[in-house]
């Protein structure tokens, strides 16, 4: 098929890409919990029980990214490490992903709503 004309990523290329996925979709998580959700217009409005996960609007992935968010705070801090460290720099690359894992489970944490600069200080 046409997997073969891809190269083959090596297992510390897929470590970084699971622990890159990892990282955003919590992010995304927290941030579609961090903005207000709009309910859509229901056609029946007296009827309460009509009101389920599936008529509240989220804001598209793009959008989070567009934004000071979680999700574009970690896009920004993975291509800024990208940069920084070499590719054949192995022990800085297990490091990296080490304290990335670590940041995942603080992120995962029920009390952390956004991550990244947008703090006050």
């Amino acid at each position: 098929g046409t997997t073969t004309t891809m190269a083959r990523l090596s297992g510390l290329q897929k470590d970084v890409l699971a622990l890159y996925r990892s990282i955003l979709r919590e992010a995304v998580r927290k941030d579609r919990k961090a903005l207000p959700s709009t309910p859509l217009p229901s056609s029946s409005s007296n009827n309460h029980v009509e009101m389920t996960n599936k008529s509240i609007s989220h804001p598209p992935v793009g959008q989070l990214l567009s934004i000071s968010s979680s999700t574009a705070y970690a896009r920004d801090q993975f291509r800024k490490e990208a940069l920084i460290v070499r590719r054949s720099d192995f022990k800085t690359i297990e490091y990296k992903i080490r304290k990335g894992k670590k940041q995942l489970q603080l992120l995962k944490m029920p009390g952390v709503n956004l991550v990244g600069g947008a703090s006050g200080r």
